[in-house]
Formats: C-alpha cells, sequence, structure tokens
C-alpha cells in the first residue's frame, strides 16, 4: 500500500519516498517545472500520477532514474529507494538501478524500442546488463518473459522486429523488458497511450495480473481517470509542477477536494446518460515561464479569490490523511 502520510514508528519505511523534489530548466531564468513534490509509495502498492499534459507528471518520473532531458537540473530534494538517495548515487550505481530494481515502461513503444535490432535481441541486452547468466540462458528467459506478458508463438516472436508487432504487442514487449530482471519497482508512464480501448483493457488486466503475482511496487503516470480508479489504491493530482491534492483513490473519487480534482472527475463522460456537452476545463495548463502567482490553478478556478492570486496555499495534511494544497479547502468552502 503506498504511504501518503508520514510512516509512524510501528509501519515499515516505503520502498520508494520522494521528497521535496525541484527540477528546473538549466540556463537564465531557470523555470521550475517540478516544485517541491513529495509522496511515498509502499512495497507491493499501486501509486497513480495524474493531471493535465505539461503537469510534471513524466518529469517526476524520469528523474526516479535520473533520465531527464540534460536541460533540466535538480534544485533541490531526495529520491529514496529503499533508504537509498538516488540522486546522489554514482553513475555505476544507478545504471545498476534502471532496469534492475526499478523497471520502466515508456510512453511509445515503437520509438522507445530499437528499429534495427530483434525485440528477442533487446530483453536479451537487459537481461545480460542485470543478471549473472549466459546468452543462450538469457534467450531463453526472453522466450519465456514474452509469454509471460501474452505474445503467443514466443519462440517466434523473440526474433521479430518492432516493425513487425502490433501496437499492443510492442507494449507487451516493452512490459518483458521491464520486468525482465524482476524489479521491485514499476514505473509505467502512459502505458496505454496510442492503443485501442480493448488493447487498453488487456494491457492494465497483465500489468494487473503481473503487480499480484510478482508482488512488485507500481507507480502509474496516466490522464486516465477511469485506469486510476480501477488500478491504484493511492492517487497524487499534479497541476503546473505541484502536488495539489493526494490520497487513497477510493476516497479522492468519492469525494475531490481541490477544485481541479473535482474538475478533472467531472469531464469524465458518463456512461448512464446522453449528455449534449462534455464538462471542460477553460483555459490551459500554464508554462513555466507565464506561471502565476499564488495558487497556480488560480486564472483557471471559478472559485478563485483575491487572496488565491496573491498567495500559494501550502499542501495541508487533512483529516483521515488526505492531503491538499487550496486556501478555501482549509477553510470548507471549495468542492
Amino acid at each position: 500500500m503506498s504511504g501518503l502520510a508520514p510512516a509512524s514508528a510501528s509501519s515499515p519505511p516505503p520502498l520508494l519516498s520522494v521528497r521535496n523534489l525541484s527540477i528546473a530548466v538549466e540556463g537564465a531564468g531557470g523555470q521550475t517545472v517540478v516544485d517541491r513534490v513529495s509522496f511515498d509509495l509502499g512495497e507491493g502498492g499501486v501509486l497513480g500520477i495524474v493531471g493535465e499534459s505539461g503537469c510534471g507528471k513524466s518529469v517526476t518520473a524520469m528523474s526516479v532514474l535520473r533520465l531527464n532531458n540534460p536541460a533540466l537540473r535538480l534544485r533541490g530534494g531526495e529520491i529514496l529507494l529503499a533508504g537509498e538517495d538516488l540522486l546522489r548515487a554514482s553513475e555505476a550505481r544507478i545504471r545498476a538501478v534502471r532496469g534492475g530494481e526499478v523497471g520502466m515502461i515508456f510512453q511509445e513503444p515503437m520509438t522507445s524500442l530499437n528499429p534495427v535490432l530483434a525485440v528477442g535481441d533487446q530483453i536479451v541486452e537487459a537481461i545480460l546488463a542485470h543478471r549473472p547468466i549466459g546468452a543462450r540462458a538469457a534467450r531463453e528467459a526472453a522466450i519465456e518473459l514474452l509469454g509471460l506478458v501474452g505474445i503467443p508463438l514466443p519462440a517466434r516472436r523473440v526474433a521479430s522486429y518492432p516493425h513487425q508487432l502490433s501496437g499492443g504487442m510492442r507494449q507487451r514487449v516493452m512490459i518483458a523488458m521491464a520486468l525482465s530482471c524482476r524489479p521491485r519497482l514499476l514505473i509505467a508512464d502512459e502505458p496505454t497511450t496510442a492503443l485501442d480501448v480493448t488493447i487498453q483493457a488487456q494491457i492494465i488486466d497483465l500489468l494487473r495480473r503481473l503487480q499480484r503475482e510478482l508482488g512488485m511496487a507500481v507507480m502509474i503516470i496516466t490522464h486516465d481517470l477511469g485506469l486510476i480508479a480501477d488500478f491504484a489504491a493511492d492517487v497524487v493530482v499534479m497541476y503546473a509542477g505541484k502536488v495539489v491534492e493526494r490520497g487513497a483513490t477510493r476516497d479522492l473519487f468519492r469525494q475531490p477536494l481541490h477544485p481541479y480534482t473535482e474538475r478533472l472527475l467531472a469531464s469524465i463522460p458518463p456512461l448512464d446518460r446522453d449528455v449534449d456537452r462534455l464538462t471542460t476545463i477553460p483555459g490551459t495548463v500554464p508554462s513555466a515561464r507565464t506561471m502565476p502567482s499564488g495558487c497556480r490553478f488560480s486564472t483557471r478556478c471559478p472559485l478563485a479569490e483575491a487572496r488565491c492570486r496573491e498567495t500559494e496555499p501550502p499542501l495541508r495534511t487533512m483529516p483521515g490523511g488526505r492531503a491538499v494544497a487550496c486556501h478555501l479547502v482549509a477553510e470548507g468552502r471549495a468542492a
């Protein structure tokens, strides 16, 4: 289970603990794109991170394995994996963590897979980098992994190239590669992007089954709130580089606290009735260059007051362990 409040003396420490992570663009101005982000993920837990494009979700996820664009620089914070700060680990150590202790499924498998190498060779490469076995055993392991993720005729498909596979099969190859060394933590960054609805459901069912069977923790980044409701135990809502709400998924869906969370949920099309017009959130997420003062959602929030545009609300822990950053919620006047 994901620990979203400080651990008590009797509770086990989280597997992954992100503390006050701040990332900025290098150079003049140095605009902050991730600002003091904090959350915990326990052993075997599933944590969802949601928000619109440009909210800092992928930058946060990439920071765990130090895979961000070189133009982005660490401003402060810690990323602790079982107590070890990955942001200050040596290059040799972080290479061992990537794919070994932490696996990652990237957004688009067609651009993430090497187009000139057979998919089996790419899985074998990952296995040989982290496991003390020979090439033949690694190839057998790759075939076994392809079967594990539901690819038919894995002994034949191991020699296929990415362009010879469908989008759903390429995504399954990415999952097989991410699981090749039995990681303790799997980061899935938009794992169902560009897939049709039926294949999306198959991929999520696969991830859920593998998460249970292997006992690994999963951090899933997505725009799909339905996916979060179905898969994640806890959720972090990000807006413009900041955490605006976090808590247990069931509580957040039952009663969203932050106005942004409430409007995200309202934008989900209803299945039980026809509507003439879908609910939207007016405006767009501000860029790092045009970040407003005060609450970053104030320019789009219909409840915003003068102080919302002047003073940034802190992330407060509410009764029951929920955390929210909103002046009005603190007074019981929002959502």
